[in-house]
């Protein structure tokens, strides 16, 4: 970490936490990314237990990565990344990815942009074994964000997954928000639409690939704790920008929650227990008519409903993260509030919400014929 902030070149800033089995790979294809003989530099930050520290600190000695030591949120160990870097573009990606050997030079193109361009978002491909668990992850919504480069030229905010920030715009709206949660979420959206709100366009470049393994997505234990996680973050993004809001209906959790609330009054007016069962009821026939509906849009067959049925239940978990963080704020917004992105997004969701809404409906009608 030279003090050559006035040269060319580029810093890699990835945080590590227990991961030395992903981040010898990543390392690995980093070397042969440096090969091409420009500026480089790796910055590995890193609060890992004692031993998987160690073994973190050897792989950067062996491949000549600058090991970072800092605790926090990862919004603040990307920030602390950032403070020591040397070069005025940087990257970042995470320490269970692996980068094409273009990434680099792809990302470097980030340095001749105009002023108008803060930032580059590149391609993220996920690699390794296809399990029936990452069928279902496909099918939510937790992966569209991954492919943001292929599909649209410039983004309303990118996965530091494989962005490239320049420093000057990085420092200018304030790095990312160390307030986020301790779990990774929110915060890489935040600065993301902060650079747009700026002024500035994050430009896409396909061609800047990095892999990233399917092993952290493969199983339903992990996926839930994820979307859970991912839904609280998103309660403080929804609150940070309000001058992107809109009012979302029907949001799935925010109904259950109030049918939920209705068969828990009528329980304690009654005393019948058994309309307890409509918790369960309902929230089966909307999920059971949604994924159904779904696959019937997109020509799929019955036979994909459970794996169908499972992404609409981690879509759910999202929703349910959401709900929780905005009680447990005292804060009632994130029952009916969304983030709008981009200019269209409301006419691309259209179809989607006319499904849910009669998923809704159908859920309705069930819960009156057999309560």
């Amino acid at each position: 970490m030279e003090n050559l902030q006035n040269t060319n070149g580029l810093t890699i800033v990835t945080v590590n936490y227990n991961s030395s089995k992903f981040l010898k790979k990543l390392l690995e294809s980093i070397q042969c990314n440096g090969e091409s003989g420009y500026p480089l530099e790796v910055l590995i930050v890193d609060d890992s237990s004692p031993v998987e520290a160690e073994t973190a600190q050897d792989l950067c000695y062996k491949y000549g990565a600058w090991y970072l030591w800092c605790q926090g949120n990862v919004a603040r160990k990307r920030n602390f990344g950032v403070e020591n870097a040397s070069y005025p573009i940087i990257l970042f990606t995470d320490s269970d990815c692996e980068l094409s050997p273009a990434a680099i030079h792809e990302h470097l193109k980030l340095e001749s942009t105009g002023p108008e361009i803060g930032a580059m978002l590149g391609l993220v491909e996920f690699t390794g074994p296809v399990n029936w668990m990452w069928h279902v992850v496909e099918r939510t919504g937790l992966v569209g964000a991954y492919s943001f480069a292929r599909r649209m030229p410039y983004a309303p905010w990118g996965i530091t997954a494989n962005l490239s920030v320049k420093r000057t715009v990085f420092q200018k709206i304030g790095g990312f928000d160390e307030s986020f949660l301790k779990a990774p979420g929110g915060e890489d959206v935040d600065l993301g639409l902060r650079i747009n709100d700026a002024g500035y366009k994050i430009v896409s470049n396909p061609d800047a690939l990095i892999f990233h393994t399917r092993d952290t997505w493969n199983t339903t234990r992990k996926m839930l704790r994820r979307a859970f996680a991912y839904g609280r973050a998103h309660y403080h993004v929804i609150i940070k920008h309000l001058n992107r809001t809109g009012y979302e209906f029907p949001r799935f959790a925010s109904v259950f929650f109030l049918i939920s609330l209705l068969l828990l009054v009528r329980v304690a007016i009654t005393l019948q227990w058994q309309s307890l069962v409509g918790c369960i009821i309902f929230p089966l026939a909307v999920l059971l008519c949604q994924a159904f509906l779904d696959l019937r849009s997109e020509g799929l067959g019955v036979k994909e409903l459970p794996r169908e049925l499972i992404a609409h239940i981690l879509d759910l978990t999202f929703e349910w993260g959401l709900i929780f963080e905005s009680l447990l704020r005292h804060d009632l917004r994130g029952f009916w509030v969304k983030i709008i992105y981009a200019e269209r997004q409301l006419i691309n969701e259209r179809p989607h919400k006319i499904i849910q809404s009669w998923s809704l409906i159908v859920g309705f009608l069930v819960l009156l014929i057999l309560l």
